[in-house]
């Protein structure tokens, strides 16, 4: 097995702590909306395509179109997600936001209750600036790799 550096190590603690301070936003996530953080900036994805083909979304998400059917399914069976037809190709399949998607993607209240936009605001603008570049970076390294998890 790998060894970690002492850094590596105080990373990843201090990224799991971040998780876990997000976590009851995610809980209440679940139970409002039935989605995820992961799927909210899915839905933002959508909202800024607007109506769109599934292999659209799934190019913006950088996922391959297979995980874009099977995310669109289960925000289809949440009530997020509308599928269409494209006036212009009645072959093609749109995609759009419904009602309820909208009000999660508005309902600030849940994030000012979460209490991460506070702590957010407390960092110096440079302290904010430097955290969304490295969260930004580090999460760009990763795209298109599966997440590893094993026992």
């Amino acid at each position: 097995m790998h060894e970690w550096s002492p850094d590596t190590r105080r990373v990843l603690r201090a990224y799991l702590r971040a998780i876990a301070v997000a976590e009851p936003l995610q809980r209440e996530l679940a139970r409002r909306y039935g989605v995820t953080v992961g799927d909210l900036a899915s839905l933002r994805a959508l909202a800024d395509l607007g109506e769109v083909p599934i292999g659209r979304l799934a190019a913006a998400l950088a996922i391959r179109q297979s995980s874009a059917t099977n995310l669109v399914d289960r925000l289809a069976m949440a009530g997020l997600v509308a599928r269409g037809v494209d006036p212009a190709d009645r072959r093609v399949t749109t995609l759009h936001l419904t009602e309820r998607a909208r009000e999660a993607l508005g309902d600030r209240a849940l994030f000012e209750a979460s209490g991460l936009p506070r702590r957010v605001a407390r960092l110096s603008p440079g302290e904010r600036v430097q955290l969304a570049t490295l969260l930004e970076r580090m999460l760009e390294q990763g795209q298109g790799e599966p997440p590893e998890v094993t026992a």
